[in-house]
């Protein structure tokens, strides 16, 4: 890949060169060729980029259990870096005392290996990947299904190939080693290994028409806060180590303001973590394919942004674009951010059992994403959700409407694959759609109705409609003007592969909302349910009871077709 720098004396002796050398016109063109409205530069188009990490002590850690080959057509086969994160499961308890989530005796038995790629698949070359198990493990399966990849198994290695971009491919050896045990029903991946491929990286910074400022010890924070992008070449960076005053504060919090970027290049390991200037911030950028990790930080009650302490990984303000970065090992949230963000290529990995995926506001576009959150994956923010990959982990759901009265709905989700779910139980907020909230809670008026279409759930689930009023105590509302109602969702072409014996999804309202107002039902209402299949089973009227708890008195128009 090039990256193109300028100085005062390299603009003095261009003209002497144009007059000597025509290629070098070609050259000089293409790094003044740019998106002047602050994109970056259009970076010629590389077929394979692969990436070298920083791996001494303490940095990026090389897998221990899993190497990656990959073979562009018509040249040799190359290793690649795989990176493995450990799980965190430390946290700071309410009393102050140091503690470990729930489910930390099973979780510290596993890992998470992961490597990434950029590709080109217009070029018409394809990729052929081999990957070997180092522990031995045997009978190796690619998910999700969807993608339509051929596997040749050999013992402890897998090959396959891929022709397109936007892939996000788990690898999974399917032996009794490389699974960790929670009940009867349930087994989760041991030592999980995800591919990456992405597009093609087209868009970087450009020196020529922005202020870009690179990373080091030495930038000081004027530079900093100067700067139209913030640039981090390859290597390895804790920016809790070099605290600069108002642009990276003592517990690594870098903030942007309106207009600024933070760039990440491919290699770039960043420990810190990314905060907004005001809440009015616009405009900002978040991108490349290097890794921002919060492992250095622990979990505790009550952070917030304004004391310091780390509260999301990453905060943005409205209409910000975060692109084919990947954030890791949050303590708590992953990316948060306001109205009209448009996601895209965004890897994100949790542990925690806070650690919710992507909280953006209304109108906000997430598409070819992978998240493998421990908590809510999107809040109902009248978001446009498409081509992702979602792998939940124990805890949280897929989408949330929210743990209060807080009004919002009209998303649309659609074209997801959820792989290897490990819900063991609905309890109170698990599922595809899940409700924690309050009886004054309504959709927005107007919104659109929320929308599920094109689903895909590779294994086994206890059930994915969790729709309720908040199961930690609801008090009752002294004015029934107040009083507000659940529903206008619609499920459509959902396919699970399998779903618990004996466990049943749930759709209930609530009766005497409203004090001393008779009548006063909380409905859930207007729920449709389009060519759900369990199986080979379809879910229809007659059947349903099989699978859903149903409460006929409070609840209206639930209807499956």
């Amino acid at each position: 890949m090039r990256i193109y720098n300028f100085n005062i004396l390299t603009l003095l002796t261009v003209p002497f060169f144009l007059s000597c050398n025509d290629s070098l016109i070609d050259d000089y063109i293409s790094t003044l060729e740019g998106n002047t409205s602050g994109k970056g530069e259009e970076e010629p188009v590389e077929v394979l980029a692969t990436y070298d990490w920083p791996t001494e002590e303490g940095q990026a850690k090389i897998s221990t259990h899993y190497e990656v080959y990959v073979t562009l057509e018509g040249e040799e086969e190359k290793p690649l870096e795989v990176l493995q994160s450990d799980p965190i499961v430390n946290n700071i308890q309410t009393d102050g005392t140091p503690g470990e989530d729930p489910q930390a005796a099973k979780t510290k038995l596993r890992t998470f290996s992961f490597v990434n790629v950029s590709y080109d698949e217009t070029n018409g070359k394809s990729l052929t990947f081999r990957v070997v198990s180092k522990d031995g493990y045997t009978n190796p399966e690619l998910a999700p299904k969807s993608y339509g990849i051929n596997a040749e198994n050999s013992g402890n290695s897998v090959v396959f190939i891929v022709d397109k971009a936007n892939r996000y491919i788990a690898v999974n050896f399917d032996s009794p080693e490389n699974k960790v045990k929670y009940n009867e029903n349930y087994e989760w991946i041991k030592d999980m290994l995800m591919i990456f491929v992405d597009p093609a990286e087209t868009v970087k910074p450009n020196p020529a028409t922005q202020n870009v400022v690179y990373y080091s010890d030495e930038v000081s924070d004027a530079e900093l806060s100067a700067a139209d992008v913030i640039y981090f070449k390859p290597g390895y960076y804790n920016l809790k180590n070099n605290p600069t005053g108002n642009m990276i504060n003592s517990e690594g919090g870098l903030t942007l303001t309106s207009n600024q970027q933070l760039y990440l290049a491919g290699g770039a390991f960043v420990e810190g973590h990314i905060l907004r200037r005001n809440y009015g911030d616009t405009n900002q950028r978040f991108y490349g394919r290097g890794i921002l990790s919060g492992r250095q930080y622990t979990w505790m009650p009550g952070a917030s942004e304004e004391d310091g302490r780390l509260k999301e990984l990453v905060t943005g303000g409205v209409n910000t674009v975060f692109s084919g970065i990947m954030i890791m090992e949050s303590p708590n949230h992953g990316i948060v951010s306001r109205n009209d963000c448009t996601f895209e290529n965004v890897k994100m990995l949790g542990w925690h059992a806070n650690n919710d995926g992507f909280r953006p506001g209304n109108n906000s576009t997430i598409t070819n994403c992978f998240l493998r959150a421990c908590d809510d994956f999107f809040y109902n923010y009248s978001l446009n959700v498409s081509d992702c990959v979602l792998w939940p982990a124990w805890n949280g759901s897929i989408m949330t409407n929210g743990w209060a009265g807080i009004d919002i709905g009209g998303s649309h989700v659609e074209n997801i694959d959820i792989i290897y779910p490990e819900w063991f139980s609905l309890l109170n907020n698990k599922g595809l759609l899940m409700s924690q909230n309050d009886y004054s809670y309504n959709p927005p008026a107007g919104a659109r109705t929320t929308t599920f279409k094109n689903i895909r759930f590779e294994g086994k689930i206890p059930g994915f409609v969790n729709l309720k009023p908040n199961s930690n105590g609801v008090g009752q509302l002294t004015n029934e003007s107040e009083l507000g109602w659940m529903g206008d969702v619609l499920f459509e072409d959902i396919f699970i592969n399998a779903h618990q014996e004996g466990s049943k999804n749930i759709i209930r309202g609530a009766e005497n909302a409203v004090k001393d107002v008779a009548n006063s039902t909380w409905w859930v209402r207007d729920i449709t349910f389009r060519n759900v299949m369990i199986g080979d089973v379809k879910l229809t009227n007659e059947n349903k009871d099989n699978w859903f708890t149903i409460d006929s008195k409070t609840t209206q128009n639930i209807v499956f077709e």
